[in-house]
């Protein structure tokens, strides 16, 4: 038994399909269930229960891969501590939400080109929600996403975090920014939120409450710089960091709102599958909470900050 044997059990437990676990590791479905019967049959029990259409774990494989994904972690992080990274090459598939990539991202590409010239990264921008389905289909290696709720299977590091105001037209309000509005001033406009589902328009049901909010009228969008437009056209007013509107707020065409009552902050993190940790995903998500820290160091706390 090694550590690719390990890592064979935890990727069975995920996919619960041996073609499936066979297409990810570049093996047969045969191999991969060679290779479980040899374990179970040096373990002295079964790790899966197998039938036509699925493959779940036994009572012992829960407890089994429990310990197995702290083993693979801690080779891993043994063998990333140990060996030298200016070798590093190969090709990272990153999914990344609108606000990281207006902010952090030309760090995080920086850092990389100087440090390690053979990584290649292929982008994806998306909503955290699609992003981190993408991964857990494992179609994407990373994400850089709205921190989620941890889980087992996913390994987390915090990037940077990001304040939420109300942002209007500049035009929109006569006493411009100096204004202190209340949530019925705000109600008063017409909304943008996030779209439906999404952990910003959850957080804003939140502020204004659900009831409150039926009675006003609110548009929906998927895109922070169609949000961006839109406000600047003056179709409504919307929650978004103002980290990501500097040229607009210096120009004067957005303005920032006073309001009394604050809008939660927004936790950014790097995601990855505890699974599929390697020595250069693990590197990249390194090279992410850099990148926030030198870019929240720009700002002052209330706008960005790193934990």
């Amino acid at each position: 038994m090694n550590i690719r044997f390990l890592e064979t059990v935890i990727w069975l437990s995920e996919l619960r399909n041996f073609r499936a676990t066979a297409a990810r590791l570049n093996m047969t479905p045969a191999a991969i269930s060679n290779r479980i019967g040899a374990m179970e049959q040096e373990l002295g029990f079964r790790l899966f229960d197998r039938d036509a259409r699925d493959v779940n774990l036994t009572a012992e494989g829960e407890a089994f891969v429990e310990g197995a994904r702290d083993v693979v972690r801690r080779y891993h992080d043994l063998v990333e501590g140990l060996s030298p990274q200016n070798g590093l090459e190969g090709t990272l598939k990153i999914g990344i939400v609108p606000s990281l990539a207006m902010t952090i991202l030309p760090g995080i590409l920086d850092i990389v080109r100087q440090r390690y010239p053979q990584i290649r990264i292929s982008i994806t921008t998306s909503s955290s929600k699609g992003i981190v389905q993408k991964l857990e289909q494992r179609e994407l290696d990373i994400v850089f996403a709205i921190k989620p709720e941890p889980t087992p299977n996913l390994r987390i590091v915090d990037i940077c975090t990001f304040g939420m105001f109300w942002i209007s037209r500049s035009n929109q309000f006569p006493g411009g920014a100096e204004d202190m509005l209340s949530r019925d001033d705000l109600l008063g406009c017409n909304l943008i939120s996030y779209e439906s589902g999404s952990y910003n328009y959850q957080q804003i049901i939140n502020y204004f409450t659900e009831e409150r909010l039926k009675d006003a009228t609110v548009h929906y969008s998927n895109s922070l710089t169609t949000t961006i437009n839109m406000i600047s056209a003056g179709v409504g007013i919307s929650v978004i960091p103002p980290v990501v509107i500097q040229k607009e707020l210096r120009t004067g065409e957005l303005q920032v709102l006073n309001t009394n009552a604050v809008f939660p902050a927004t936790s950014y993190s790097a995601i990855y599958l505890e699974s599929a940790a390697t020595r250069l995903i693990t590197l990249v998500a390194n090279i992410a909470r850099e990148a926030g820290r030198n870019f929240s160091g720009n700002f002052s706390d209330s706008l960005a900050y790193q934990d």
